[in-house]
């Protein structure tokens, strides 16, 4: 059967000779957060084993109409991120919620209501998604990028009951951040 511009072939030449990217090979690294002077720091280790999904950051320009002559053009003169949302397994010692709902005291303290310097209680998270042939997490990766001045904005709810029979718990966790960089 002859090739044509639609066909499956040309499709996976596209592709590049590493194929389509595939999403279960990620990293997730947690800097600066020693500053925090978290008791359940040493949760955070673990936390890269036990993050099962990450949203990759987006980034968006903010435009305004120039309105001069003609029909207007929109100028851009701001970049925007939302948020990005990890999810994560939650343990059965729950170290994972422990440390985020510990991170966010350090944001705002419940006690008092008193907000923390924002240099006190941001951090660094590293996001690199892996090459499909990584077989570590050494491997170089082939997209890169890190959150800079990241803290948990949302802890969500990790949902128990006596239909949950032997699921295991997911903890959702939205992070808040000034920017994202690509890392070559």
């Amino acid at each position: 059967m002859p090739q044509t511009a639609f066909s499956i072939e040309k499709l996976r030449a596209a592709a590049g000779p590493g194929g389509f990217a595939k999403g279960q090979r990620y990293e997730v690294s947690f800097h600066d957060i020693t500053k925090l002077g978290l008791q359940s720091a040493g949760a955070a280790a673990n936390l890269p084993y036990l993050c099962e999904s990450i949203s990759l950051p987006t980034k968006s320009l903010a435009s305004v109409p120039h309105d001069i002559y003609g029909p207007p053009r929109e100028i851009s003169y701001r970049e925007t991120f939302t948020e990005a949302v990890l999810s994560f397994i939650v343990d059965d010692a729950f170290t994972v919620r422990k440390f985020f709902d510990e991170w966010q005291t350090k944001i705002i303290n419940p006690i008092t209501n008193n907000s923390n310097y924002y240099d006190d209680y941001v951090g660094t998270i590293k996001i690199m998604r892996l090459k499909n042939e990584a077989t570590d997490l050494t491997s170089d990766p082939a997209y890169h990028v890190e959150l800079i001045e990241a803290y948990p904005s949302l802890v969500g709810e990790i949902l128990v009951g006596h239909a949950q029979g032997n699921e295991i718990l997911r903890l959702s966790v939205t992070f808040k951040y000034r920017k994202w960089n690509l890392i070559d």
